[in-house]
Order: C-alpha cells, then structure tokens, then sequence
C-alpha cells in the first residue's frame, strides 16, 4: 500500500498548493481582429482572436470561440474561376501542362485530364510507394500535429522513375514530388531504455534532441498535458524501439506539386496582409511541410516510479538505474540479470498487483496494424514471454502499415506558388507563421520555482518540476544535489521586430524570466539584428507586379509555369517569368536530352519552345520470377551492364545465370527464362519413442490402448490419488497427454499369484520350454536389441546405486524373483 500512500499525498499536496502558495493564473482572451476582405470564393468574412494570456497553476481555461464567420458580398471574381489562358484547366480550377493531358496519368486530383481521350501511355506503371502520402502532410510545429495535405503525391509531373522493394517483391514508380525512396533502410526491432531521475530530464532530453538533430519525432513522443501530469515527481524509465522499412527525400520546394486542396487555399488568400486570413491557412495546413522522413514503426514505453517507493523499499535511485540499465526493458519483454535487481522488480511488481494498478506506464505504438496496436496498450507485467510475442507481431505488420516515424521539415511558406501574386503571398505567409508562433511559445507562461521548466502543452502552462521538487510551480521542497535558493536565470519572449534603419532592424529580450538568484545567468545574445529582406523584396515586387499592391492596375506581362517535358524538368524552376526570360531542360536520370533544351518567354505571354525529347540510354531493372535473386540491383543500367540471377536456400536455378543489358535497352537472354525451383529434399527419418507414434515429420502421443505389451508397474496418479497396476508404455503414453504418475512402492499393488504358467499361456518375460510344456523365464540375451525396450531407472539390489536398464531386463530380474525398486519411468540421471 505504500506506493498507493504516496500518490494520494502527492495529489494532496497538489490540491494544498493550489490553494496556499500559488496564485491562479486564468485564461484571458485577446482583442478580436478586424474581419478579413469578403471571400469571392465562399462569400465569408472572419475574424479571430487569440489567447493573451495562458492558464497557468490550475487556471480557468478560456470559453467560447476562437473564430467567427458570417456571410457577405463582394463585386470581385472568385480566383478559382479564372482561366487558364494556353494550359489545362482541371475541375477543381487548377492549371496543368496540356503536354500532360492524356497521358494515363491523373495530372489532375480528380482525374478530369484523362476524361474523353485516348490516352498515350507515359509509363507502364502506376503504383506509387507505399504510405507515401504521409510525406506530402503538412505539420504544426507548435501542437506537434500532422494537418492537411499540401503536397500532391499522386501525380508523376510525365515521369517515369521506377524503384524495386526486394521485401515486398514490387515495382514502384516515384511521385513527382519524390527525389529518392529507399527500402528496408535499417530494422531496429531490438529495444533501448534510457533512465531519466525526474520528468524535468526527460523533457529537457527530448528539447535538446530535436534541437540537435533537427529532427521531429512527431506526436509520437509520451508528452500530453495528461502525460506530464502522471510522471511529475516520479523516475521515468522510456523503453523505445523503432522499426524502419523506408525512407523518403523530397524534391526542392520549387519542384514540388503542391495538392488542390492547399492551391485553393492559397488562391483565396488576399494580397493585403490579414493575420486572420492567413491564420487560417496554419490552422488547416500546418505552418511546416516534410522534406526527408523515415516510415516505419515506433515503441514508446514510460514506465514511473515514485520517490516515496524506491526509499520505502531501502533502495536508492542508483539502484534503480543500475537495474534499469543492466535488466534494459524491465516489466515487459526481459527478465532481469542480478539477484538484486530480481528482488527489487518483484516487489514493483508485487505492489502493482496487490494495488490492482495496472497503469503505473504509458504505451504508445505508432505504425503497423492496428490489432496489434491495442493489445501492445495492454501489455501484462507479468507476461513477458506473451508481451514479446504480441511485440513481434506488430514489428512483423510494420512493413504493410508503416507511418513517418522521424522527418526534418521546412517552413509552409515556401511552398506558396502557381497562385497569382505568389510572391507577395509567400511573404505575408511567411509574417504570421512568425506571428502564430510567437502566440505560442512557452516564454509567455509564468516562471516556475526551484528551476522548474515551463512548458506551454494542450493551451495550457505547465511546470515540470526536478528531482526532490513538486507542486503547480515546483514550489514544495528543493532540488535533489542542489544548493538550496538557487535560481537560474531565464529568457523573456523576444521583443516585436524594430522597423527598418539603415537596411536593418532588430529585436531583443531579457534575462528576467526568472531573474538569475545566485544561479547561471541565461546563455545567449540580448539583441539580435538582420537584414530587412522582407522590405527589399516587397519593394521589389511593387515593381515588378504592382498590380499585386494596386488592384486597377493591369499585371506585368509574364509567362507563367513552363509546358512539361515527359521524363524531364526545368532547371532553376520559377513561378514567375517575365518576357524575355529563358529557360534550360534537363533530363532525370537514365534519359538523354535530343534537341535544343532552351525555351523563351515571348510577347504573347507563351513559350517558343523547340522540338526536344528526353530518350531512354538505360535498361529498366529487369522483371525476375519469384525467388531470383539479382547479383546488382538499381535504378537503371547502361548498355552492357551484366546481372547475375541465383537462387536463395533450398531452390535450384532454372535457366539462364547471367543477363545483359542490350543495345536495345532490353536484357538478353530474358530474364522471365530463369526461374528458381524448390529442391525436393526426402523428409529426414525420425525415430519415435515406443510411447508415440509417427505422424508425417513428427512423433505424437500414442493413445494408451495403442501401447504394445510392456513392463507392468505400481503407479499413484497424482491428480486423483489413485494407486493401480499400469505398464511403462501405456504410463509414459499418458504422461506424454499431460497426465501425472509417479512410480511407488511395489507392495502397494495386489499382483495375481505367481504359479507356474503352461504353454502357451506364457507371460511377456517367459518363453515355453517344448520338453516340460511349462513356461521359463527368458534370458538376458532375450532382451537384445535394447532399442525395442524402454528404458527406466532402478536399484538392482537394496544397497546398489541407481542403474538405466531396459523393462525387459527388470521383467526377466523378477521372473528369475529378483527384488528390484523401480526409481522412476525413464532413464537415470547421469
């Protein structure tokens, strides 16, 4: 119960802190925005607000709206409906290539570039990789939530880039806004611990991990408000293992086709700057997008134990970081090395038990089916052997349902184009993920006591408070190796960006969030400064398209996206080109650009583009049957490239060993002429005990009435306390069914009479003898070959050691009225 204790006096003391030594914070609500230009699109106007100030030490959290939409009307043409001048014009509005109508591919999300036409084949396959629409979500860097897509997957831009998983025995065909995929990268499906000393380690550890690294884990980190609110005071232990099938590297931002939905979005934008418009663009869309990701599966485990215990229990937390590190994954799939660390686990485990707490962790999987999911939420501390085999089986679905498990991402705005005044647009997208982020940076909530860390989760503020410390505000007793009224120092939020002076402007902020009390200082510069490119680049544009800042005036003649070459792209791709401007193709790899590869922006607004064509110089990866095993594998071979084909364990190759890439740009022979067979291998014999009988590969339990004549023997049946005459063959059939026997004293038995038999009534140990028609006990050289008999273990005279020798030669011992003690049913131990 003293674990039980501890939790109820720590939700007190929460309760008492709220109530004595800390003022409540409660929510406040900021001004309402002016409502946004009419929407031409969805005849709306909005306006927003944001929160001004956050709840904090138990506060009220803010009631009502963020948001408000009513109906108008406006005189301005929705931007969705314009045309497309030279171009295709999809039904959702958006503008593509017509060198990409009819092409078998959907250019288009819903397809219209495909309707009434016969469709030139670009590429004989379709199939993009697995889950690759995961990398085309956008992210909000602040909630750690993926949000809608922004990225087209879909489309292949008249691309044809193919690669091969060896896993999955498929050909996939790279999406346009892919650069690489590889399969089967790494499988991490063996388990790291890693021990924290208090929730204020573990989220510093994670903070300076991602800022490190640059790399995000996502929402599949242990961190919700509910989540810190349970490992608060308590020694975390996080059992991890990840899963990795793939990873993916997306195109540069300029190559990237952005999804219809995200283009519509950004064509209803105005060109004025609106923080609520734009806002709403974040809260949809996220304010990052992925740029490189690993798709897999990932393990989280968060295991917590209190301080109270550990010392209620005589142990120290070194004791509990030893075992940790020694036992890695305790509770759940290992069994722990050290007598020590045994004894002091089992009573975790015990006290769980009697407590009837089954939640003293948090598990979380990520990736792979979802059946196997719930049952891993539900692991036993007591099953180790079925929670690792439940392990195996989600890391085994991983493959067909992986997620992004990791990914590095880059800023939404640079994915703001193919939208007139993009340029403007990107800007102004770019100034609120600015503003939304400042909204939400933990530097606005109140500083906590005893150097606690202040996080700002689920719109609220939380203090994760260090070893020895607890409350709302880590108020209640002082860090563990600490010097007592010790307080570090800490930054205030940055100030708003100086207007621009000399081509520069700049911010600062202060060391008072808290003060520094005969602790360190706070690490960093107190101003910052940069270049004013926003003013630079604004002022550029209001040259170059002044129609973007001034509605009456006519657009700055330009050429916009350049037609689409099949297998080929635009080097140093724009979203705006005025006249004159030229451009250069290239081609992807495997393909060689014939013709002249410039193209000009002209008067009219078009493009004078020159016959060109992106030919194929490579040989495909060859189709192999099942089982063919290639000795090099990539993309793409050039002509004379020779590939060696084997067969894995157990199969025998069936053709051909070697192909060539021709210069056809096919493989010779052909490779569906090699194919891998299974070597029949004649079943191994296997040698069953007298007790079982052979079935096809194996032995079974034979049924007792099954057993040939044998050694009868006195036995107790344990389940029912039964005493009975039984011979070996039928004893050891049963106990092989799972039955319990044990051999006991000869005398319990009654055995008939012993009178001599006459032939042929002879028993199993005699043979007639044809002179007296009697029977006679046989010999010793009767029982050869042994390998008939079953062997069991016997005292052959009162004071002699224990002997193996065959039921035959004990029936022939008693025949002859030898006193043997029958030990037990099966050979003596050596």
């Amino acid at each position: 119960m003293t674990m039980f204790r501890s939790f109820v006096l720590f939700l007190f003391i929460l309760r008492k802190s709220s109530v004595t030594s800390v003022a409540q914070i409660n929510c406040v609500w900021g001004p309402w925005s002016t409502w946004t230009p009419c929407n031409a699109c969805t005849k709306t106007q909005t306006q927003i607000r944001s929160v001004s100030v956050y709840p904090q030490f138990n506060g009220y959290l803010c009631s009502g709206p963020s948001l408000h939409i009513k109906n108008c009307e406006t005189t301005q043409g929705c931007p969705l409906e314009e045309g497309c001048g030279n171009r295709f014009r999809c039904q959702s509005g958006k503008c593509v290539s017509q060198s990409l109508v009819c092409n078998s591919d959907h250019d288009c999300e819903d397809g219209s570039d495909e309707w009434r036409c016969d469709s030139q084949h670009v590429c004989d396959l379709q199939r993009p990789p697995p889950q690759i629409e995961a990398s085309g979500l956008g992210y909000d860097i602040v909630k750690e939530e993926f949000r809608g897509s922004v990225i087209n997957t879909q489309v292949f831009g008249g691309q044809c880039r193919k690669i091969f998983s060896g896993d999955h025995q498929n050909f996939y065909r790279l999406p346009q806004s892919t650069l690489g995929y590889s399969f089967q990268v790494t499988a991490k499906n063996d388990f790291s611990s890693e021990f924290y000393r208090s929730s204020w380690d573990y989220m510093r550890r994670i903070e300076n991990h991602e800022k490190t690294t640059g790399t995000t884990s996502g929402h599949n980190r242990v961190t919700s408000t509910e989540d810190l609110k349970k490992i608060q005071s308590k020694q975390l232990v996080e059992i991890s293992s990840d899963i990795e099938v793939a990873r993916v590297q997306n195109q540069l931002p300029q190559y990237l086709p952005i999804s219809e939905d995200f283009w519509r979005a950004l064509s209803s934008l105005p060109v004025v700057y609106d923080y609520s418009a734009y806002r709403q663009v974040l809260d949809r869309f996220g304010t990052h997008y992925v740029s490189e990701g690993t798709l897999g599966g990932r393990f989280r485990a968060l295991l917590y134990i209190s301080q109270d215990f550990i010392e209620s229990r005589k142990h120290t937390v070194q004791d509990f970081y030893e075992c940790v590190k020694e036992t890695h994954t305790v509770f759940f799939f290992i069994s722990w090395t050290t007598e020590k660390c045994g004894n002091f686990f089992d009573e975790i485990i015990n006290n769980f038990n009697d407590n009837k707490q089954k939640s003293p962790k948090r598990v979380r999987a990520f990736g792979g089916h979802t059946a196997y999911i719930s049952k891993l939420q539900t692991l036993d501390v007591n099953d180790a052997a079925g929670n690792l085999n439940t392990f195996s089986m989600w890391a085994g679905s991983v493959k067909n349902f992986p997620i992004l498990i990791s990914f590095k991402t880059q800023p939404l705005y640079e994915l703001v184009k193919e939208v007139s005044c993009s340029d403007v647009k990107k800007l102004h997208l770019k100034r609120a993920t600015e503003e939304y982020l400042r909204e939400r940076d933990s530097c606005r909530c109140s500083p906590c006591r005893n150097n606690g860390l202040s996080v700002l989760k689920d719109g609220v503020c939380l203090c994760v408070c260090k070893l020895g410390t607890e409350g709302l505000a880590c108020e209640f007793g002082a860090p563990v190796n600490e010097e007592p009224g010790v307080t570090d120092g800490g930054w205030s939020c940055w100030s708003e960006w100086s207007s621009c002076s000399n081509a520069r402007h700049s911010r600062t902020r202060s060391c008072t969030r808290p003060r520094p009390q005969n602790g360190k200082d706070c690490i960093g510069n107190t101003a910052e400064t940069r270049s004013c490119d926003e003013e630079e680049e604004l002022q550029y544009l209001r040259t170059m398209q002044p129609h973007c800042f001034d509605q009456s005036l006519e657009p700055t003649k330009s050429c916009t996206s350049p037609p689409a070459l099949h297998n080929g792209f635009v080097l140093d791709l724009r979203d705006f080109y005025t006249i004159g401007s030229k451009i250069e193709y290239s081609c992807i790899d495997g393909y060689h650009l014939i013709g002249n590869p410039i193209a000009e922006c002209t008067e009219e607004e078009t493009w004078r583009k020159f016959p060109m064509e992106c030919k194929r110089t490579t040989c495909d990866p060859p189709l192999l049957s099942p089982h063919v095993i290639p000795s090099l594998w990539r993309t793409s071979y050039k002509i004379g490239d020779s590939v060696l084909l084997t067969c894995g364990d157990g199969r025998q190759r069936i053709g051909p060993d070697e192909i060539v890439c021709n210069s056809g740009l096919s493989w010779s022979p052909e490779p569906k002429n090699t194919e891998c067979s299974a070597v029949t291998i004649p079943p191994a014999h296997v040698e069953c005990e007298p007790w079982e009988n052979r079935a096809e590969n194996s032995c079974v339990c034979k049924i007792p009435h099954q057993c040939k004549p044998s050694l009868e023997v006195c036995l107790n049946n344990t389940e029912r306390s039964r005493i009975s005459r039984l011979s070996v063959c039928k004893a050891r059939a049963l106990q092989c069914l799972g039955h319990q026997y044990t051999v006991t004293a000869h005398s319990a038995c009654q055995w008939p009479d012993s009178v001599t038999a006459v032939c042929p009534q002879c028993s199993l140990w005699t043979t007639c003898d044809e002179q007296t028609n009697t029977c006679v006990c046989k010999t010793m050289d009767d029982c050869i070959p042994s390998s008939r008999w079953i062997n069991i273990c016997v005292h052959l005279t009162e004071d002699s050691l224990v002997s193996t020798v065959t039921e035959c030669e004990v029936g022939v011992r008693q025949c002859r009225g030898e006193s043997l003690q029958i030990v037990k049913l099966q050979a003596c131990e050596v």
